[in-house]
């Protein structure tokens, strides 16, 4: 009795496809279902909307009820509570599931974050390192983690950026309230270009910083009890997103007629525009949708360890859902194999050796292909290293064996020894780098870091500081899970980061030439424009024949008075131009005490008649680095101003004393007299033409020359005041010292 291999084959698989898939009776009733948005309805949620819409959830069995979402109604506290069976979140997920609560992700749709912040152009904040010491508005749960992770992985201190609270309200950035908001790439910056914005945009993609985006998700409790239906309503969710995801334009129809779409302003423009944003973050022709990889997962939890979001012994088990019809397949594939295996093994015995030695040659003749072509690939490779410049190194950290180029480093001027011990590597380091240098190594070797990308100078031979790109990772030598060989490559950048500095120098330099022509602008329309009008309108009429005596002398009087007034104006425009010209003086080394009484003889006078009372706390043989022209005209101006703004209740005490920083050599100038109400005239203080007592004469032009003196030669200066107590301005005198950039 013959018996056909091939049936048997079928009949045994059909019989396990039975055992594994019992039949299962048709409900008759649909089963009610609840989805949690996260947010109001738009194209965000469009393939759950196709679901509904299309049958999808129907043909599956569920009556599903889409429930619109807001800053009240968070999806994870709504699911928890049961409000409802599934909802729709960000990867913001992690601080649920680190926090123990019972959640579990059943698919991801974005496989990018839409997360960004935004702010408008005219803020000049277009890179991580600009937040440092702005204002952004960030919700915790949508956005705050991948913030932190942001400022962690550029190195910006979290306490120099002040995180708000979100309101969930565009106008805060237009108006001012805050310097960046966090926002979905998809919606909000559309929306402020229409409004005649220009946006710029910080997508922490761009920085390294990849997380997931909007996923599915429920409870343990569901998963656990009911995977059938998790699978079941997964699928026709996906099914949904894969409709939507070909036919925008319908969907975005039936989007048009949710309630509240088009009470919201919200135009059939806009949800074409975020289809079209969406599909680059779900990447369906490339990625399966619904697709989450678990080795992504512990990436993002990884740096929630790095945060201190999460504790050292945290995995994601337990995080990701497993469908059971995933495991039947799974172990069905497995049965498939060693039936396929055992059928192999059995026709390879019947056909005999010959075509097993057959084979083997071809498969000798395909590795030797192999060998040659990674030969080939390995020279294509070293000559495209050498072109663009690259090093490329590794250390063993068991044995501290390093292989390298040294031709390499003897290219760029630098002693290659120096590569050899990791601390002789650091004594050649510049020191404003080293920390940041020694900081990351040191995550990187006790894997708080997958890698690190660093910028840092390195001495050359000749004394001078080249500057480096460095890109390091950590491998295991073995391909154990222990990872002991750092791998890395070496750029040299030191021309374009000159680059960089120069242009930088040039932005400071032209944004201080604006100011100045701001003010200038100020003064002449302000100033000069008056007393012209005057002057024509006076000179025409004086062409009149018929003017009284009496009226001819009053119209020279008035333009005597017009070109006095224009006299004054143009010489305070010079006395500002004076100030404002640091490139055209020259500093020099000046004994601060020798200066000080100097300036105290020009104005002996006043002193003695005011009454003043001179305290001085100098430092022996204190030096500053300085023009003394403008030394002198800062000393005298605070002092002129003490003496006129003295308080008539007591009399004048002027206390000057110094304090020695690393950069810069304090000046403190104070006095007891009437004060100035900051709280008033805190952002006026040195404006120009900016006067605080109308009693009393002046120009305004005072505070206005000094500080531009200061800024000239790259100091700065403050003030504290209180009305009716006094006046302390501190002004910083940078150090002069010779450092190499």
């Amino acid at each position: 009795m013959k018996i056909n291999f091939h049936f048997l084959v079928q009949y045994t698989a059909l019989i396990l496809l039975c055992l594994i898939f019992p039949l299962q009776t048709i409900s008759q009733e649909l089963k009610p279902i609840k989805l949690q948005l996260k947010w109001l309805h738009q194209f965000q949620f469009a393939g759950y909307y196709a679901a509904k819409e299309k049958g999808f959830y129907k043909d599956a069995g569920f009556d599903v009820e889409i429930l619109q979402g807001n800053a009240l109604n968070p999806p994870v506290d709504n699911v928890l509570k049961g409000k409802a069976d599934f909802g729709v979140t960000g990867s913001d997920i992690l601080n649920s599931f680190i926090n123990k609560e019972p959640v579990v992700v059943v698919s991801v749709i974005f496989q990018h974050s839409p997360y960004i912040f935004m702010t408008l152009s005219e803020r000049n904040i277009s890179s991580p390192s600009d937040l440092a010491g702005k204002s952004i508005m960030v919700s915790e749960d949508q956005g705050g983690s991948l913030l932190k992770a942001l400022l962690l992985n550029e190195g910006i201190p979290k306490d120099s950026v002040n995180i708000i609270n979100h309101s969930w309200q565009i106008q805060d950035l237009i108006k001012g309230k805050v310097d960046a908001q966090s926002a979905y790439i998809t919606v909000e910056p559309q929306l402020l270009r229409k409004m005649g914005h220009e946006v710029s945009i910080i997508n922490p993609m761009n920085y390294g910083i990849d997380f997931y985006g909007d996923l599915l998700f429920t409870t343990v409790k569901m998963a656990n009890s009911h995977p059938r239906t998790v699978e079941k309503f997964n699928e026709a969710s996906l099914k949904g997103w894969q409709y939507a995801m070909s036919h925008p334009e319908e969907i975005t129809e039936y989007i048009l007629g949710l309630p509240g779409v088009k009470s919201r302003g919200i135009s059939r423009e806009q949800l074409l525009y975020e289809a079209g944003e969406m599909n680059k973050l779900i990447l369906p022709e490339l990625v399966e949708i619904g697709h989450m990889n678990p080795g992504r997962w512990q990436n993002m939890l990884n740096i929630y360890k790095q945060l201190g979001l999460a504790d050292k012994d945290v995995t994601i088990e337990g995080l990701l859902f497993r469908s059971s019809s995933t495991k039947k397949v799974q172990y069905f594939d497995y049965l498939l194999y060693a039936i396929g295996v055992a059928g192999f093994l059995f026709i390879i015995n019947i056909i005999g050796n010959w075509r097993l030695r057959r084979q083997v040659l071809k498969r000798t003749a395909d590795l030797q292909t192999e060998i040659i072509n990674r030969i080939k690939a390995e020279q294509r490779l070293e000559i495209a290293i050498e072109a663009a410049g690259l090093s490329i190194w590794s250390r063993d950290l068991d044995t501290d064996k390093v292989i390298y180029d040294r031709n390499w480093f003897q290219n760029q001027g630098i002693d290659p020894d120096v590569f050899l011990e990791y601390d002789i590597l650091l004594s050649a380091i510049h020191p404003d780098d080293l920390e940041n240098v020694k900081q990351a190594t040191t995550y990187l070797r006790e894997g708080k870091n997958l890698y690190n990308n660093l910028t840092y100078r390195i001495k050359t031979i000749h004394g001078d500081w080249k500057w480096i790109l460095s890109f390091s990772k950590m491998i295991s030598s073995n391909g154990s899970a222990r990872k002991n060989v750092v791998v890395g490559s070496l750029l040299d950048i030191d021309f374009i980061k000159q680059k960089e500095i120069e242009l930088q120098g040039i932005t400071k330099e032209l944004s201080k030439k604006n100011n100045e022509l701001e003010k200038f602008a100020y003064i002449t329309s302000h100033n000069l424009r008056a007393p012209v009008v005057n002057l024509i309108s006076l000179t025409e009429l004086q062409q009149e024949s018929n003017l009284s005596q009496e009226l001819q002398d009053e119209i020279r009087q008035s333009i005597h008075e017009c070109v006095r007034q224009l006299d004054n104006t143009l010489n305070d425009l010079v006395e500002i131009v004076a100030s404002q010209s640091g490139k055209s003086v020259k500093s020099e080394d000046l004994n601060l005490q020798t200066e000080l009484n100097m300036v105290i003889k020009t104005i002996e006078n006043q002193i003695r008649s005011s009454g003043a009372k001179i305290e001085v706390n100098f430092a022996n043989d204190l030096n500053i680095h300085f023009p003394r022209h403008y030394l002198h005209s800062i000393l005298l101006n605070l002092f002129t101003n003490a003496i006129k703004y003295k308080s008539k209740d007591r009399n004048l005490v002027i206390s000057l004393k110094t304090r020695e920083g690393k950069d810069f050599t304090q000046l403190f100038f104070s006095d007891n007299g009437i004060g100035i109400n900051l709280d008033k005239y805190g952002n006026k203080i040195f404006g120009l033409y900016q006067r605080f007592h109308s009693n009393i004469d002046g120009k305004g032009l005072g505070l206005y020359i000094i500080k531009s003196q200061i800024d000239a030669m790259d100091g700065k200066i403050e003030v504290d005041s209180l009305p009716d107590v006094g006046t302390t301005f501190c002004i910083y005198f940078k150090n002069h010292k010779n450092t190499l950039s």
